[in-house]
């Protein structure tokens, strides 16, 4: 592999960025809480539903966890098909911007935010631009 110099210091690593400056550093998958039991939900999911519960693509699927679903995993109940909904890719980063940063994983302030349903307030209205 080349490396290149890191577009900050300048450093030669094999990424954009060396490890000094990497953006956003993220824990793998199992320790963020995306256990085995979560991949087999995720794949029930997607099977059952084959398309995105917001736009309908059918392409690039993921189950997005509804927010009440990490409440449910840390008081050590398990994860059901009702706590998850059948997105894709750019359907569910746009739930996760609209939810915040803290809105996941149980942890939000006050409890988890309620969901706001499918087809509903992920997308900017004329009223609200």
């Amino acid at each position: 592999m080349t490396l290149r110099p890191c577009l900050t210091c300048g450093e030669p690593c094999a990424g954009p960025r060396c490890t000094d400056h990497t953006l956003d550093p993220k824990a793998p998958a199992a320790q963020r809480g995306y256990d085995a039991a979560w991949q087999r939900l995720s794949k029930r999911a997607r099977r059952l539903q084959p398309f995105c519960l917001d736009c309908g693509a059918t392409e690039d699927l993921q189950a997005d966890h509804l927010p009440q679903a990490w409440a449910r995993k840390a008081a050590g109940k398990p994860l059901r098909l009702a706590d998850v909904e059948v997105v894709c890719a750019p359907c569910n980063r746009a739930r996760g911007a609209a939810r915040g940063p803290l809105a996941t994983r149980g942890n939000a302030p006050g409890g988890p935010p309620a969901h706001p349903g499918p087809r509903q307030s992920l997308r900017l209205t004329s009223e609200a631009r």
